[in-house]
């Protein structure tokens, strides 16, 4: 648990006539992490001929699909879809050679290509045409002022009518005092915003001054070619041929519906297949070749060896040769050999770096560690609990189909249950427990330690976890420089520090007399670190072992050392932070609730009203539905007000409370789940870790839409 998967570097001989066989179980079962071949004097494999033809055929499978996909149920939107999104379609399909792959999709691409570009081409020219009505509408509508037959736009014989916009009209105004156009304009917006709606005759003897006014000016002209009658008629019609349009774009998709019930399945079945076989040919180069046999080079999990030599030998019938030996180096791939429980927190350690083989893996040290920081920097009950109502809903809901989302629900559940813990522990309920608190009426005890009160406590034990969790960092530091035999290192980088903490505490203790130390200790004490300050500045170390450096910067070891014991002070910071925020929320709560209100409800609350209605005009005429729910909320308290002042005043104290101390929780958990990474990353991790770590990839196929089964499959 504490260190990655033992690795077994593996080296397969098979013949060509199984190779893709065997290529197909190593996909299936996914135990292989593949890598160059290494071996000097053999060649390097190449894509098989079928390789352009398999990129051809997933291509246009793909294109099928998305055309099919227009008919696709949309899923539901808001609240509700997010909550309980829909599961992913997956296909049953079955296990498959090459050659059956690439005739099926043969078969299949001649039976149902041309019909279903066809729909898709109509389908793209029907949206085509919508949007180019809905162009015109918009300029038909900026025209509506003007009162003129659409039907004399256009260029006859020696006049020519155009209608438009522009933002500066002095040069057509210009030309029209020069009897060289009739105008007729509009104004459309203020100030900046401010357009010309323009309708302008002209004789073509006049064009090249029209031309060069219009291009001064920035004209840009509409295109109503086709369009008659008063731009208000144009406008109907126009709208009467999106509803024909809409018509038959429904009827298309009607066809593309019952082509996708009958065929996509299929059609995804297929695409994976391809897929799944492109995958193969990637990997050729990273084969070496023989006359008649392929070498493939890689590392799998010894826990998982001996079945996957059976696998091997069982679909090759004795032409493949299986040879391997325990793995050693850094370039050896990393998987991560931790109970289920610990998955969640892997990602922790691969945000960081992945560690290198054959060292320490921290998952299992720094999951219950960033738990516990997180719940004690947080420090309140009400919050945790909110933080884990979020992890269930991410966990089991939001998440129910997405891993991402999914293992964060599964740290976040955690992590608010700990808070939970620890906010019963502290006192904090929403705030601290005391008069000013609400929830102090129904629950009051004396807490275990309240940072509020007691903060040298809670900084004592903040202090005490970071000396222990540095402590464990050198150890694990020294394991490792022992197990490697860098003995220079160990002497400069942990035993030093293993002599002077100790020192540290006994003298520093009796100088601020924190407890009595013995004469004799005193010497033991300045002996330590005497003998500690000599192993950290490297000389020792560097005469044992050569290529041990000399550290020269060793005083600022010293102070790096402190600041990173002093860094877990933030713990009590972030939980005064969360307590003094929950804190003052309730204070301004508190009063509010004693205000004395003197005026009469009416004369209190009908500003409310007439600002609430207002808001919601505002909100409606810009269709800006985000604000449309502040905006009833004014509304509504003002009519309560007006009723009952009381009322309103609690119903605004209600959701003051609530937003507050939501948005609190949520604050005050990134800096926690922040600040809990920070510890593990900086002042731990530099005490040991190894990174850089090559990690475990294997050679598997890439399932989007299907699912293999025994038996059955999606049928043509």
């Amino acid at each position: 648990m504490l260190f990655p998967a033992k690795m077994a570097e593996v080296e397969i001989l098979v013949h060509d006539s199984v190779k893709y066989d065997v290529l197909r179980t190593m996909q299936r079962k996914s135990f292989m992490h593949i890598v160059q071949h290494g071996i000097e004097n053999v060649e390097q494999a190449k894509p098989s001929r079928d390789v352009g033809g398999i990129v051809d055929r997933s291509f246009r499978i793909s294109k099928l699909m998305s055309i099919l996909n227009i008919a696709k149920e949309k899923s539901n939107d808001g609240i509700k879809g997010l909550l309980n999104p829909p599961a992913p379609e997956k296909y049953d399909a079955t296990v498959r050679s090459r050659d059956k792959i690439i005739t099926d999709a043969d078969e299949t691409l001649e039976a149902l290509e041309l019909q279903i570009l066809e729909l898709g081409k109509e389908w793209e020219r029907i949206n085509a045409e919508i949007e180019t009505v809905k162009k015109h509408i918009g300029e038909l509508r900026l025209l509506t002022g003007l009162d003129f037959d659409l039907k004399y736009l256009g260029e006859e014989t020696y006049v020519k009518v155009s209608a438009g916009i522009t933002r500066d009209i002095e040069h057509l105004l210009k030309l029209q005092s020069e009897g060289k156009i009739a105008i007729w304009y509009r104004t459309n917006g203020k100030k900046k915003s401010l357009l010309y709606i323009v309708v302008i005759a002209y004789h073509l003897q006049d064009r090249k001054d029209v031309e060069s006014a219009l291009r001064f000016s920035n004209f840009s002209e509409f295109n109503l070619e086709g369009f008659e009658g008063k731009p208000n008629e144009a406008i109907q019609k126009a709208n009467e041929k999106i509803h024909e349009l809409e018509e038959e774009k429904e009827k298309i998709k009607a066809k593309i519906k019952k082509m996708r019930d009958e065929h996509y399945g299929h059609l995804a079945v297929l695409y994976d297949d391809l897929e799944n076989e492109k995958i193969k040919e990637d990997y050729h180069n990273r084969f070496g070749k023989t006359d008649y046999t392929t070498v493939i080079r890689g590392y799998i999990a010894k826990k998982r060896l001996n079945a996957a030599i059976e696998d091997i030998n069982k679909v090759s019938n004795g032409l493949a040769i299986v040879k391997w030996k325990d793995a050693e180096g850094e370039d050896t791939p990393v998987m991560f050999n931790n109970p289920r429980i610990l998955w969640p927190f892997q990602a922790f350690v691969e945000m960081y770096s992945t560690p290198k083989y054959g060292y320490i893996d921290p998952t299992a040290i720094i999951a219950p560690l960033f738990v516990a920081y997180f719940g004690l920097t947080l420090g309140d009950a009400g919050y945790g609990f909110i933080i884990t109502v979020l992890g269930y809903l991410l966990w089991f809901k939001i998440g129910k189909y997405d891993w991402t989302n999914r293992t964060l629900g599964k740290i976040l559940f955690a992590s608010g249950i700990s808070a939970i813990i620890f906010g019963i522990i502290q006192g904090g309920i929403f705030g601290p427990l005391d008069s000013h608190n609400p929830m102090s009426q129904f629950i009051h005890y004396t807490p275990l330690m309240d940072p509020m009160t007691n903060a040298v406590y809670v900084l004592t034990i903040a202090l005490i976890v970071g000396i222990a969790q540095i402590s464990l960092g050198l150890i694990l530091g020294a394991y490792h420089h022992l197990k490697h035999k860098n003995y220079g290192d160990f002497l400069t980088s942990e035993l030093s520090w293993f002599l002077i903490l100790p020192a540290s505490a006994i003298l520093i203790g009796a100088m601020f007399n924190w407890w009595y130390v013995e004469p004799m200790m005193m010497n033991v004490g300045w002996l330590l670190l005497a003998i500690g300050l000599v192993f950290l500045s490297g000389v020792p170390g560097h005469m044992i072992n050569r290529e041990s450096e000399i550290n020269a910067m060793a005083f600022f070891d010293i102070t790096g050392m402190v600041g990173d014991w002093l860094s877990y002070s933030r713990l009590l910071a972030l939980d005064l932070g969360t307590s003094g925020i929950a804190l003052t929320i309730n204070l301004f709560a508190g009063i509010m609730s004693s205000m004395v209100l003197a005026t009469g409800s009416m004369v209190c609350c009908m500003p409310l009203v007439i600002i609430g209605f207002g808001f919601l005009a505002m909100v409606w005429k810009k269709r800006d539905n985000r604000m449309s729910g502040i905006a009833a909320f004014v509304v509504i308290l003002g009519i309560v007000g007006m009723i009952n002042i009381q009322a309103a005043l609690w119903l605004f104290i209600g959701v003051y409370m609530v937003l507050a101390h939501i948005g609190n929780a949520l604050l005050q958990s990134l800096g926690s789940l922040v600040h809990s990474l920070r510890l593990q990353y900086v002042e731990f991790f530099s005490k040991f870790y190894e990174g850089d770590g090559v990690k475990f990839e294997p050679f598997k196929e890439i399932r989007k839409n299907s699912r293999i089964v025994e038996a059955g499959g999606v049928k043509k």
